[in-house]
C-alpha cells in the first residue's frame, strides 16, 4: 500500500460541489456539470449527462436513443434514470420558468422502452415536483419513489403519474431510496434516515446523527448502512432505527458504501478506501489512493472498484482496482476528467462517466482494466 501526497484537507471540489447543490435546494437556479447518473438494463447504459439521457449499448458503446429527441437548452437531467420491465422514470433538473413565471419547472417522465428504437412517453408530469431531482428514482412494484431537492418524497403510480402519497424530510434528498419488505429507507440533508411504509408514507421511526446524509442508504438483512458527513459509517438495525455499531474514517464519507459477502466498504473525501466487517464494523484494511472520492465503490467477483475524483490541480480522475482481500492495487486507470458518478457493471465490463470534451462514457475491461470503448458527448 502507499501514502497519497497530498495537503491534509477537504478537497475544494467537494465544497463546490456541495454549495452549488444546495443552492439548488434553496430554489436558486443555475446549472451543475460535475456528474453524470448512470444505470442499466442489464444490455444497455442509461446516462443522464446534463443536456438528456443517451441509451448506450454496452457491449459496442453506440448510442441506441436520446431523450429528448430535441435538444432543450433550458432543461437538465442527472438523476440516474430509474429502468423496471421496460419502463423508465426520469426526473430533470429543472428549467427556468421565465420572467412571466419566477421559479424552475420541474418535470417527472415515464418512458416505455421496448429495445426497438426510441422510447414512448407513457406520461409526463410538470405540477406535482416544485425543486431539483438530485436522487435516482427508485421503482417498486407499480409504485415510483421520487426525492427532490426541497425535501419531499412523492410515491406515483407508475403507470399514470398519479400521486398516491408524500412525505417531508427536513432537508434535501440526494441519496437513491432503499427498499426492503414493504419498508421504504430515506436519507437525508437533515442528518436523519426515514424508515417509511412504502404503502402510506407513515414514517415507522427516524434516526438522527451529527453529520448530512448525501448518498443512499444500503440494506442486508437485518441492517442499515449509511454513509455520513461525520466521518463514520452508521449500522443501524433495520426494525427499530438503533444503531449497532459504527465505523470512522479521516474526513467526510460522500458515497453510500456497498456490501458484498459480508465485508462493507467505502471511501472518504482523503481518498482512504476502507474495508470493514459488515457484523460488527470492525476494520479488515485501509488503503490509501491519491485522489479524494465521491462516488461508491463497486465489488465485483474479488474486486472493488473506485472512481475518483480530481485533486483540484489537474482536471483528471482515476479509476482503480483493488483486491477485496487486503486492498492492494490490481489496475488503475487515469480519465480525462474527474470521475464523480459510481460506475456500473455490465458484462466483463465497468463502465464510467465522466464530463469532458473527449468522452462522456468509458468502458474498460474487469480484470485487466484495458480500455474496451469510449463514447464522445453528443454534439
Amino acid at each position: 500500500m502507499y501514502q497519497a501526497k497530498r495537503p491534509f484537507r477537504r478537497p475544494a471540489i467537494f465544497v463546490f460541489i456541495l454549495i452549488s447543490l444546495v443552492l439548488a435546494a434553496c430554489g436558486v437556479t443555475g446549472t451543475n456539470d460535475n456528474w453524470s447518473g448512470l444505470s442499466t438494463d442489464g444490455e444497455r447504459v442509461f446516462v443522464a449527462y446534463g443536456a438528456g439521457v443517451l441509451a448506450v449499448d454496452a457491449a459496442t458503446g453506440d448510442e441506441v436513443w436520446s431523450f429528448p429527441e430535441e435538444a432543450n437548452a433550458r432543461l437538465k437531467f442527472y438523476a440516474a434514470p430509474s429502468w423496471q420491465d421496460g419502463r423508465l422514470i426520469l426526473g430533470d433538473y429543472g428549467a427556468s420558468g421565465g420572467l412571466l413565471s419566477p421559479g424552475i419547472i420541474v418535470s417527472v417522465y415515464a418512458l416505455m422502452d421496448d429495445g426497438q428504437g426510441s422510447p414512448e412517453l407513457l406520461w409526463q408530469d410538470s405540477q406535482l415536483v416544485h425543486d431539483r431531482i438530485v436522487a435516482p428514482p427508485l421503482q417498486v412494484g407499480d409504485q415510483v419513489i421520487v426525492s427532490t431537492a426541497n425535501n419531499f418524497v412523492y410515491a406515483m403510480d407508475a403507470e399514470s403519474g398519479q400521486l398516491n402519497w408524500q412525505f417531508e424530510a427536513g432537508h434535501a434528498i440526494w441519496g437513491q431510496p432503499a427498499y426492503k419488505d414493504g419498508v421504504l429507507f430515506i436519507t437525508s440533508l437533515d442528518k436523519s434516515v426515514y424508515a417509511l411504509d412504502i404503502e402510506t408514507g407513515r414514517e415507522k421511526w427516524q434516526q438522527t446523527f451529527a453529520g448530512a446524509i448525501a448518498g443512499a442508504p444500503v440494506l442486508n438483512e437485518n441492517l442499515v448502512y449509511v454513509a455520513n458527513f461525520d466521518n463514520k459509517i452508521h449500522a443501524l438495525d433495520i426494525e427499530t432505527g438503533t444503531e449497532r455499531w459504527t465505523a470512522v474514517a479521516e474526513d467526510w464519507i460522500w458515497g453510500a458504501p456497498a456490501y458484498a459477502d459480508g465485508v462493507l466498504y467505502f471511501a472518504d473525501a482523503q481518498g482512504n478506501v476502507f474495508a470493514v466487517n459488515a457484523r460488527n464494523g470492525d476494520q479488515i484494511w485501509k488503503q490509501a489512493i491519491e485522489l479524494p472520492v465521491q462516488s461508491s465503490p463497486v465489488v465485483s467477483g474479488d474486486i472493488v472498484y473506485i472512481a475518483a475524483d480530481g485533486s483540484g490541480e489537474e482536471p483528471s480522475g482515476q479509476l482503480l482496482a483493488l483486491s477485496t482481500q487486503d486492498g492492494s492495487e490490481l489496475w488503475k486507470k487515469d480519465a480525462s476528467a474527474p470521475l464523480f458518478s459510481t460506475p456500473i457493471i455490465v458484462g466483463e465490463q465497468i463502465i464510467a462517466a465522466m464530463q469532458s470534451e473527449t468522452a462522456l462514457l468509458i468502458a474498460f475491461d474487469l480484470e485487466t482494466g484495458a480500455e474496451k470503448w469510449k463514447l464522445a458527448p453528443p454534439g
